[in-house]
């Protein structure tokens, strides 16, 4: 190499430093700049699960759950929060109706208990169902007070469920697990209609 090209090759390779360096740091930043996923996370989601309609005990079951759909968790509209919500308590109670009516068939101790049981979970679906149905109508406000009713209703034949299972002396902690689990979806979308 010539001492006259010497410069001229030690600035080209400064350049390159330059550019280089300056686009490792942009990439930097934009990585500091993009959110995590917690922070992509609807804030709606704290307010369900942190509030006092859902026991404390159930309260990381309840962000486990909703942070585990990704519409749920991303949601910002109370309004289609609501619906799925109200959608998710559906799947969950007929899950649970679909469990105690197999348990009923298998279970020679009170079968006549868990059927019945059974009886009021399809009874909290139908209501879950109702409330699906006015909040899709064109302006659920209109009518959030007794779709709010329909939720109440779907709760109290979980509390009948509850309360048959308790006068007639059973202890069953399966069924317990299934119906608390019900409950914790219901307590969740009753929470969600006074956002």
């Amino acid at each position: 190499m010539s001492s006259s090209t010497l410069p001229l090759f030690f600035k080209v390779l400064g350049l390159i430093l330059i550019i280089t360096t300056h686009g490792s740091h942009v990439a930097d930043a934009r990585k500091a700049i993009a959110p995590s996923p917690r922070q992509r996370v609807s804030a709606l989601v704290d307010v369900v699960c942190q509030s006092y309609e859902v026991l404390e005990e159930d309260r990381a079951r309840c962000t486990k759950e909703m942070l585990s759909d990704p519409k749920i968790s991303s949601e910002k509209d109370s309004e289609k929060l609501r619906i799925l919500l109200v959608d998710l308590a559906i799947k969950k109670s007929r899950e649970a109706r679909i469990s105690l009516e197999k348990m009923a068939k298998t279970n020679n101790k009170y079968p006549e208990a868990l059927e019945r049981c059974a009886g009021f979970l399809n009874d909290a679906v139908l209501q879950f169902d109702s409330a699906l149905d006015s909040l899709k109508n064109p302006n659920p406000e209109e009518d959030l007070m007794s779709i709010s009713m329909n939720v109440t209703i779907a709760g109290d034949q979980l509390d009948y469920c509850e309360t048959g299972l308790a006068n007639d002396h059973i202890v069953d902690h399966t069924v317990k697990s299934i119906i608390h689990n019900a409950r914790m979806h219901q307590r969740m979308v009753s929470r969600a209609f006074s956002l």
